[in-house]
């Protein structure tokens, strides 16, 4: 009897009230997306711990109330560790579209804690053109650019960055675009990058600003990764095409999973369920 009542208080709780407030939700923040994500489930008054992995990931949404956030490398053992500790009702993977061994450690351990889970993943931009250059992996993309002649325009992030080393006269010629990170900056220059070619900057970028960027750079070719219209692909591509140079598209891999989501909606339906399945 006294389950039987328990549940019929939530089913009322949830009737009467915006959201639920016993509801608990993990984000796996990495995506200007995240943020978006992130209000959402405050505003529907579930409670949200957001994970990031640096300092400006976590300075961009830490002034939100009532957020609990958990700053560092999210490890298999450390994010089983914090569900084990937050018992969380689900996971949203909102990581960044690249980061897909962060994606498929967070659903293997959503699988094996029994735990509800969604990932969301913005929009692929399927711009074309003889001046796209599109290649698979980041392997063919240094193959690619050991044949080009002139100065590039490395706007990937600094994940992979150290593949990049293998192109002739690195040192002089690649100029890289990363975040004011002290610790990127500084695993740049012990690769051997010129400190004078890393322009540490944060966005977001307007297609004026990658125009003179890249004149800065004297560059003959960008080099970008197939991030979504959030993550600038568009603006990038116009900025070379402005300055008439070819542009070098790293293409997503797929990832493939029950439960996925490219809209705001999307994720409202899934919290819904959740709160559907938490009131029965």
């Amino acid at each position: 009897m006294a389950k039987l009542i328990s549940k019929y208080h939530k089913l009322v709780l949830h009737i009467y009230t915006k959201g639920d407030k016993s509801i608990k939700i993990i984000v796996i923040a990495g995506t200007a997306e995240a943020t978006s994500i992130i209000d959402k489930l405050l505003d529907m008054n579930i409670n949200v711990l957001a994970t990031v992995t640096t300092r400006l990931g976590m300075e961009s949404i830490h002034n939100r109330k009532g957020l609990h956030i958990y700053q560092g490398r999210l490890t298999q053992k450390n994010l089983e560790s914090l569900i084990a500790e937050e018992m969380p009702d689900g996971l949203i993977d909102a990581s960044n579209p690249f980061a897909k061994d962060i994606s498929k450690n967070v659903l293997k351990i959503s699988i094996k804690c029994n735990l509800p889970y969604l990932h969301y993943e913005r929009k692929e931009i399927k711009s074309q053109g003889k001046d796209i250059i599109r290649v698979k992996t980041y392997d063919q993309a240094v193959e690619k650019l050991i044949e080009h002649k002139g100065n590039i325009m490395l706007t990937v992030g600094s994940s992979k960055i150290e593949m990049f080393t293998k192109i002739p006269n690195f040192k002089k010629r690649i100029f890289l675009r990363v975040l004011p990170d002290v610790k990127i900056i500084s695993r740049c220059e012990k690769l051997g990058f010129n400190p004078g070619n890393i322009i540490a900057i944060k966005g977001p970028f307007t297609e004026e600003l990658n125009v003179q960027l890249i004149k800065y750079c004297n560059a003959s070719i960008m080099v970008t990764k197939e991030s979504g219209n959030t993550g600038g692909t568009i603006e990038k591509i116009s900025a070379a095409r402005t300055l008439n140079i070819p542009t070098l598209m790293i293409e997503r891999q797929e990832f493939t999973c029950e439960n996925k989501t490219d809209s705001l909606e999307g994720v409202i339906k899934y919290i819904e369920k959740i709160i559907g399945l938490n009131a029965i």
